[in-house]
């Protein structure tokens, strides 16, 4: 097999794709993310060219992840997200113990054992209301931008001083958008509404952490862990601290190119 200088990970999600180029010595060259909504085979092709283009190489041993890996003709082998999760988490962080990943139109929550290797994980991925699409919804319901939500709402998930803790019960993301519809009307405030979102998603979240018997250190990923009121949320109801993970929305994009 012959021995390429750089290896290309690539996550091929559902509402983004992320690319990580590592060196032989394990270390991060660079990574990108593409969010154009393209097929997985040509955003592959787009994100390979880009660091080919940038670092002059010819050839680079690639690996995918990610729902859209199999489209990925391109790529030399495709590997599982759980265990690509596991392994860049691991290299990034050595100390870690249990990953909790949530993503667009999934979450996940993954238990490792001492020499890193996945012992139990557990997946969602058949409803949206313990997603980053539920944040979504419910951001472009308020008109407030997505990378803002955080700031708005603040680094308490919990109602505020004066407010009685408004709840999201529904499962199904559709029927949570009609509840936030229905305290709209009744006059609750757009940040304790967006609050109760966030508790509503670590609500079902932890419940995949309990299936695992998660245990400490936590590193949170994905795109979604950025937001500090869902990790305060997830702390105030799992009694762990979850910790962001360096290169967050990356961790499977590098943990695929260990495996080139």
């Amino acid at each position: 097999m012959t021995e390429h200088m750089y290896r290309i990970g690539l996550d091929l999600g559902s509402t983004a794709a992320k690319a990580a180029l590592l060196d032989r010595g394990d270390a991060i060259v660079d990574v990108v993310l593409d969010t154009s909504g393209d097929p997985p085979d040509r955003v592959a092709e787009r994100l390979v060219g880009t660091f080919r283009d940038k670092y002059g190489f010819r050839e680079a041993g690639v690996v995918a992840t990610g729902y859209g890996r199999a489209l990925a003709g391109l790529a030399g082998k495709k590997v599982t997200e759980i265990t690509c999760h596991a392994r860049g988490v691991r290299l990034l962080h050595p100390d870690c113990a249990s990953i909790l990943d949530i993503g667009g139109q999934d979450a996940k929550a993954i238990r490792l054992g001492s020499d890193g290797g996945v012992e139990d994980f557990a997946m969602n991925d058949r409803c949206a209301a313990g997603t980053g699409s539920f944040l979504e919804v419910a951001a472009r319901r308020y008109k407030i931008d997505i990378a803002e939500l955080s700031a708005f709402c603040g680094d308490d998930p919990g109602a505020g001083p004066d407010t009685e803790p408004f709840e999201i019960s529904s499962t199904c993301v559709v029927f949570a958008e009609s509840e936030l519809i229905g305290l709209n009307a009744r006059g609750v405030p757009p940040r304790e509404a967006l609050r109760a979102v966030h508790r509503a998603i670590a609500k079902r979240v932890v419940l995949l952490l309990k299936q695992v018997s998660a245990r400490g250190p936590l590193y949170f990923t994905g795109g979604v862990a950025r937001n500090a009121t869902l990790r305060a949320a997830v702390a105030s109801a799992s009694g762990l601290e979850p910790r962001l993970a360096d290169h967050a929305q990356f961790t499977g994009a590098i943990g695929a190119a260990l495996f080139v």
